[in-house]
């Protein structure tokens, strides 16, 4: 049995510690006296709140949890996270630029470290190895494989499963908390993700981590209200663009395997996204023949300095 106290005051749900032993002994003996309270739960529908909820969650574990929410458990709009602290230091140095003033030294946190989430990050700008040659960073500068291999090994043990769980996670923590730190991350993780192209040509991440991604994507887009779509996942065009920089790069995988596997996934994303928000996902050939047409004469160029 576990109890847990409401605070109306405080609007916070105490964990088990405090609520006496007595009146948790107390209610275990009288266990059945909650029957009259409860009612039958569809747990075996598939469109019942909790099949909803599984299949939103279906990759988070309790260490999870336990190692990215604050100590507590808990979290609220206003719990914080490093991406609080960029938006901070942002500001500061605006101010410094416009002030006559001494710059300062930039505060490391916003908020107290007791209700922080413990996100993992990285400079998604710098996503090429260091002291990589020019060809090498304009490559990786574009394709996130190099970062998504190498945070794999160093932030979720090469096991995909932790990075599909904080996927979810944050976005259960935008849609549930509607927090900007849930947020943030989430368009960070689908970011480092979605803008993968040679990481596709392996069979490995294809089946254990761009495959269920995208079914995962397809879960997250049907939960939400069309409102909520509008005034949070379309701002800065986010949406669009990740998604447009998957399918060009599935388009352009010379894999025929993966790119049949991973368009068909596409198709159904695609259908989706046209019923339920009325969005449009354009095709592989359109975006590569855009993607052309921007390129043409105008296109980077690596200069080799003697």
């Amino acid at each position: 049995v576990v109890v847990r106290q409401w605070c109306a005051e405080t609007e916070q749900l105490y964990p088990s510690d405090h609520v006496p032993s007595e009146q948790v002994d107390r209610i275990r003996q009288n266990i059945r006296d909650l029957d009259k309270g409860l009612g039958a739960y569809p747990l075996d529908s598939p469109h019942s709140s909790h099949q909803r909820w599984q299949r939103l969650t279906s990759y988070i574990t309790p260490q999870m949890i336990d190692r990215l929410l604050p100590p507590s458990g808990e979290f609220s709009s206003a719990t914080g996270s490093v991406y609080e602290d960029q938006e901070l230091q942002k500001a500061q140095k605006a101010l410094h630029r416009n002030s006559d003033d001494q710059p300062t030294a930039p505060s490391t946190s916003l908020v107290d470290s007791s209700d922080r989430f413990n996100f993992v990050h990285s400079n998604i700008k710098h996503s090429f190895p260091r002291d990589a040659a020019p060809d090498v960073v304009m490559k990786y500068s574009k394709d996130k494989s190099w970062l998504l291999k190498s945070l794999l090994s160093t932030q979720w043990h090469e096991n995909p499963a932790l990075l599909l769980g904080e996927i979810q996670l944050s976005f259960v923590i935008i849609f549930v908390g509607q927090n900007f730190s849930g947020l943030e991350h989430w368009k960070f993780l689908l970011h480092l993700t979605l803008y993968c192209r040679e990481a596709l040509e392996d069979h490995h991440l294809v089946g254990s981590l761009f495959a269920p991604l995208l079914d995962l994507l397809c879960v997250q887009l049907s939960e939400c209200p069309s409102e909520f779509a509008a005034s949070v996942l379309e701002q800065d065009n986010f949406i669009a663009a990740v998604l447009d920089a998957l399918v060009l790069n599935v388009y352009e995988c010379p894999d025929q395997q993966v790119k049949t596997r991973l368009e068909k996934q596409i198709g159904s994303l695609r259908n989706l996204l046209r019923e339920k928000f009325s969005w449009s996902l354009p095709f592989g050939k359109q975006l590569q023949e855009m993607e052309d047409e921007e390129d043409g004469e105008y296109a980077p160029q690596v200069v080799y300095l003697d």
